[in-house]
């Protein structure tokens, strides 16, 4: 008869498996031989670790705002269901997780191909202090650093991207243009050269579709 893990018991692998990933840097001080074998080994627990693939709802861009202010077109959004318990249960272990923003602004022409105006690309990056008991969310589009109490404060702060600029007005000619955003999680490097695999896929997977946004700019 085969028997079926629980929820229960899934949640306490990953812990396990969560645990060895954060003492992982002690492999430094082991023999080469002792580093092949851990690798090994951790590697064949990745694979052999139950893990859900489902995620109950997709990841998306939510709430998209344009405005042009002070000679800026500049966008706000929120990117809606990116956090699953797992995941959650990993920031609050100790696991810094980043999330990727990329920006597109294209002018649309209909002989040749759209023109592109601007790409950008940033990242937010949250961390469970463990000293100071609270979350640091890093936003590199702004350059500051916000500190959380609560896990719910922290996540608000790493899907919100607000008044980011985009382009200034004087670059944009008359004609259609098309803005793209898109966001991502990460892949966590871990040690032990096994770079950018995720790590348990049930916590790290996600990734919206474009989101698409059509304007006009009159002459």
């Amino acid at each position: 008869m085969t028997t079926t893990p629980s929820g229960e018991q899934n949640s306490a692998y990953d812990l396990l498996f969560l645990r060895a990933f954060l003492v992982c840097p002690v492999a430094v001080r082991m023999s080469l031989a002792a580093k092949k074998a851990w690798r090994w080994m951790f590697a064949a627990l990745l694979v052999a670790a139950p893990v859900s693939l489902a995620r109950a709802e997709e990841a998306v861009i939510d709430g998209f705002h344009m405005e042009r202010v002070g000679g800026l077109v500049s966008i706000s959004f929120d990117v809606e269901n990116c956090f699953s318990t797992k995941m959650e249960e990993a920031i609050e272990a100790g696991v810094p997780t980043t999330f990727n923003f990329f920006v597109r602004l294209h002018r649309k022409r209909y002989i040749t191909v759209d023109k592109r105006i601007v790409r950008h690309k940033f990242k937010h990056t949250i961390a469970y202090d463990n000293i100071q008991k609270d979350f640091r969310v890093s936003c590199e589009e702004t350059g500051k650093e916000i500190r959380a109490k609560t896990l719910d404060e922290a996540k608000t702060h790493m899907a919100r991207v607000e008044s980011f600029p985009v382009v200034a007005e004087r670059l944009l000619k008359e004609g259609n243009y098309r803005l793209s955003v898109k966001a991502e999680l990460d892949p966590v490097k871990l040690p032990l050269r096994m770079e950018y695999i995720f790590f348990f896929v049930s916590l790290w997977d996600f990734e919206t579709e474009w989101y698409r946004h059509n304007f006009k700019v009159l002459p």
